[in-house]
């Protein structure tokens, strides 16, 4: 049920649409000036003003997606961490993207990315493309040590976060005409060895490792998943005929329906599959609103104060931010949200919003 809202072609059509749309921005600037800030600019252009979709998959439920972007203008977003006995600062990223789930009106669960873009390049040594990877920001990207802001967005806030899916820090590998590959720091961390570039091709086997399966549906915790006996009439059916013919319920089934919460896609090997991924919720390390879990806690406050930082200096992310009010608290974080003195940080922010309305009156 569920799961295969990514299916519906008015779905399909919308990512289709939202890909085209960057697609087209970063052809634009690569045409002119190859430049990573102004790709991120292009690209949250693109999706500022996309049009909602919604779905109706009868007459008591339907889902709802809308995508939202900003760019806060300014100097990057820089934090101080430590590696062993050293200190080093670098900018966290300059891409945020964001997907949250809600069910009938109340924030369930989100998704964070950051992502830090690269562009590629060539020289008379080697024909193919290159990218160069400064090991200390792969070292922040990865295991996220605390860190403390220095300037933009994240000035202030001293903090550490747990990349528990291997994907709240990744870069998007950017190339001529106008495409962009999302990998994880982690999987990047191993490709390099060592080493401080590398061309795309070797992230092949990393990118063919991910079933195709895995990246293109709407991924739902388990508690909110499509596999509900108690209150679907055919779940419940379902269930009845595998406990009569199996005596249980077979594992690969269970898998099958609910899935992974923690799982995220890794890489995305091209525009239109970030595009799928993100919008599908599948993208990212997720945060609960009803988690007790400190680390869960402390992710939702950074996001809710950067989110609001830029929202208040662009007048955007409105729908996000409004959802991040609703379930804020006290987090424990030495970090002023409005801090006025802060709106001069260089970063992106792509946010979805996917609402289910109506599950929570439908009976058996």
């Amino acid at each position: 049920m569920l799961g295969c809202v990514s299916h519906i072609p008015e779905v399909q059509d919308w990512q289709w649409d939202l890909a085209v749309r960057m697609r087209e921005g970063i052809e634009q600037v690569y045409a002119s000036r190859p430049d990573e800030v102004e790709c991120v600019r292009a690209m949250v252009n693109a999706i500022d003003g996309a049009k909602p979709v919604t779905v109706n998959l009868d007459k008591r439920a339907s889902f709802n997606l809308i995508a939202e972007a900003a760019f806060l203008h300014g100097s990057q977003s820089q934090v101080q961490f430590r590696v062993g006995s050293e200190e080093y600062s670098r900018e966290l990223a300059d891409l945020l993207v964001l997907a949250t789930y809600v069910e009938d009106g109340g924030l369930k669960f989100q998704r964070a990315c950051f992502i830090q873009t690269k562009r590629s390049r060539q020289s008379e040594k080697h024909a193919a493309f290159r990218y160069s990877i400064d090991p200390w920001q792969l070292a922040l990207l990865s295991s996220f040590p605390e860190f403390r802001g220095l300037s933009g967005v994240f000035a202030d806030l001293e903090v550490r976060l747990w990349n528990r899916s291997g994907m709240l820090g990744a870069y998007g590998l950017l190339s001529p005409p106008g495409e962009i590959v999302i990998v994880s720091a982690i999987v990047l961390n191993q490709v390099l060895g060592g080493r401080k570039s590398f061309t795309a091709k070797e992230l092949v086997p990393a990118i063919l490792s991910e079933s195709a399966a895995s990246r293109g549906s709407v991924h739902l915790p388990c508690e909110c998943c499509w596999f509900d006996p108690q209150q679907c009439p055919y779940c419940h059916e379902l269930l009845a005929y595998l406990l009569r013919h199996y005596g249980t319920f077979p594992r690969s089934v269970l898998s099958a329906a609910v899935g992974n919460s923690e799982a995220s896609v890794t890489t995305c090997m091209g525009l239109d599959e970030f595009v799928r991924c993100w919008t599908g919720l599948r993208l990212g390390e997720v945060w609960r609103a009803d988690s007790v879990t400190l680390s869960e806690r402390v992710l939702r406050g950074t996001l809710h104060a950067a989110v609001r930082r830029v929202s208040s200096a662009t007048g955007k992310l409105a729908e996000v931010r409004k959802l991040l009010d609703s379930v804020s608290g006290n987090d424990n974080l030495r970090f002023d949200g409005e801090n006025p003195q802060a709106h001069d940080g260089g970063l992106g922010v792509l946010s979805v919003v996917v609402s289910r309305e109506g599950w929570a009156h439908q009976t058996a």
